[in-house]
């Protein structure tokens, strides 16, 4: 149907104007008398069409919401009343805000309302045929009735998803302060019952446990990033093991602390995998805790993603990205971090001008740090992929470097070479000039 027909069927210039208004009136009125069937009938095809709304608890509370809707369209019908003029039934916006308590989302509440609006077109258009006038006429208060009903129903519709949205939106907010306060209680030492924990989290403290500190340090830094974070939370979780959901903390717009669920307390807990799920995140880093089980477990291995996120957060270097404080000697590096100037000092004066932060330096402490883990030249040129004399030429010019020999305060030599490693450019010495990067190989 064109569009300037439609616009003379319900336009108020027609002639018909008067007799369809006079025949909305008939047809509302006939309607009123059997107000009881119309609530029932649109009742049942919610009831039949709708699942996830056949909560027992939650029926008598649909039906006063369908009760309401219908009698307020009925007397808006009766009396010519605007849509714009009339308040919401109090039951329809009551059953929106208890379908969001009883955690029912949008979804099924829109679709009860298409479903009674189609119920109740039908029982509209059965009295329309009872009518005595013309086909025409019948016609044009049917478009007329059908086009009314429609504007209602996008009307009110609106307004109780509205007020879902808005009870959904308290909840959360409820449950996250709820969540943070025990949470915070944990961690404070202060006796908290794991069952008590478990109803209000959804998480088991009596389980083993990892714990992640996630951040988003990019340039968006001042935006939200909590969502972006909750949901890279869940697939870390899975890359840790985890089958169940873990325990999301939000600490401010950036920063979030993730627990999970990890099979055994030997799980491990590869910086690899965690890496891969960040993937898709470059501005986002990870530190990680160990497994750990229990209540003390759960504010452990907190402490321990806490300690090595002064690591991330102080090296330069990109393989830092996650870091895990089980990684072999992070727990250490973590500590000398705490003080870094004086890190800084030891390192320069256990490695003398490998300390340097040159290329050159930097290709003689990695064959240096791969020939003292292998304890082989063979080795040590297959994993840096050199020829064994260049490993050999290196390691003696890593020594005249060093000013001292290797194989003194090799212990020193090996944790300040892993600092290097780990840190980069926060425990480098900076060449003072052009002939301190000298060097060959």
């Amino acid at each position: 149907m064109t569009e300037p027909l439609k616009r003379r069927l319900v336009s108020d210039d027609a002639p018909e104007a008067g007799q369809i208004r006079a025949l909305v009136v008939r047809v509302a009125e006939r309607l009123q008398a059997r107000h009881t069937e119309l609530s029932d009938s649109v009742n049942s095809a919610i009831e039949h069409a709708v699942a996830d709304l056949d909560a027992p608890e939650l029926t008598e509370m649909l039906h006063a919401s369908v009760e309401g809707n219908v009698t307020t369209i009925l007397h808006m019908l009766r009396n010519d009343i605007p849509i714009e003029h009339v308040q919401p039934a109090t039951a329809a916006t009551e059953y929106a805000v208890r379908l969001a308590r009883a955690g029912v989302p949008a979804g099924p509440l829109r679709r009860a309302y298409h479903i009674g609006t189609d119920d109740l077109l039908a029982e509209v258009f059965h009295e329309i045929e009872l009518l005595d006038c013309s086909s025409e006429l019948k016609l044009r208060l049917l478009h007329h009735l059908a086009g009314w009903l429609h504007r209602y129903i996008d009307w009110i519709t609106r307004v109780v998803l509205d007020a879902h949205e808005a009870e959904r939106l308290a909840l959360l907010e409820q449950n996250a302060t709820d969540v943070s306060r025990l949470v915070h209680r944990l961690l404070d030492g202060e006796p908290v019952e794991p069952d008590q924990f478990a109803a209000t989290t959804g998480y088991r403290l009596e389980r083993p446990h990892v714990a992640t500190v996630v951040w988003d340090e990019g340039v968006r830094q001042a935006a939200d990033q909590i969502e972006t974070l909750r949901s890279l939370a869940k697939r870390l979780a899975c890359a840790l093991g985890s089958k169940d959901e873990p325990l999301f903390m939000p600490i401010d717009r950036s920063t979030a602390w993730v627990w999970c669920h990890v099979p055994k307390v030997s799980s491990p807990t590869g910086a690899a995998r965690v890496s891969d799920v960040l993937s898709v995140t470059p501005s986002v880093r990870a530190a990680i805790g160990t497994p750990v089980a229990g209540v003390e477990g759960f504010r452990r291995t907190l402490e321990q993603a806490n300690a090595v996120r002064l690591v991330a957060n102080t090296s330069s270097e990109p393989h830092t990205r996650v870091v895990c404080y089980g990684d072999d000697g992070m727990a250490v590096v973590a500590m000398l971090a705490r003080d870094l100037a004086a890190t800084r000092r030891w390192v320069i004066d256990t490695l003398g001008l490998l300390s340097l932060d040159t290329e050159p330096a930097d290709r003689l402490r990695e064959t240096l740090r791969t020939f003292l883990r292998t304890g082989s030249y063979v080795e040590t040129s297959k994993t840096l992929v050199l020829h064994r004399n260049t490993v050999k030429y290196r390691l003696a010019k890593a020594e005249q470097e060093r000013g001292r020999p290797l194989a003194e305060g090799q212990l020193d030599l090996e944790l300040a070479l892993h600092l290097c490693h780990v840190l980069g450019q926060a425990v480098l010495q900076q060449p003072r000039n052009a002939g301190e990067n000298g060097y060959a190989g």
